[in-house]
Formats: structure tokens, sequence, C-alpha cells
């Protein structure tokens, strides 16, 4: 037995929010039986956090670009 998620690609942060607003849409729809609204809002929790590790994950990039480039090892906050 294979691992299908080790063939599949992991969405990129656009495709999380396009994702996350998609689901916004169809949770506020009335037309969404509580199967289906339960299941969007477990999706919609899961690409949430992936979301937020992806930004996480950028912001410690940054921070190490900015110290590589200035040459000292003082950490800068990024909304400076």
């Amino acid at each position: 037995m294979t691992d299908s998620t080790a063939d599949t690609p992991t969405p990129s942060l656009q495709d999380d929010l396009r994702r996350l607003e998609d689901i916004v849409r169809r949770l506020e729809s009335e037309d969404v039986d509580l199967d289906a609204a339960l299941s969007l809002f477990e999706d919609g929790v899961a690409r949430l956090r992936s979301a937020r590790e992806r930004l996480a994950d950028a912001e410690t990039k940054v921070r190490r670009v900015i110290e590589q480039a200035d040459g000292t090892l003082e950490l800068a906050d990024l909304d400076e």
C-alpha cells in the first residue's frame, strides 16, 4: 500500500487562502447541510494552520536574510 500524501503536492499559501475564501462563502450560504458544514469547517481549520505555519516560516527566513545582509546578529522586527 502506498502513501498517497507523499505523492500529493503541498498547496501554496495562495491556494490555501483561496480555499479558505471558498469555504467561508459556502458556510455562509443557506443550503449547506450539517455534515458538509462540519467537513468544510475541518478543512478550513487545517488550511488555516498550514497558512499560519508558512507565514511563521517566512517571517523566520526574512529575519535571517535581514541579519545576513546587515552583517550583524541583531534581530530586527519586521514591522519597523
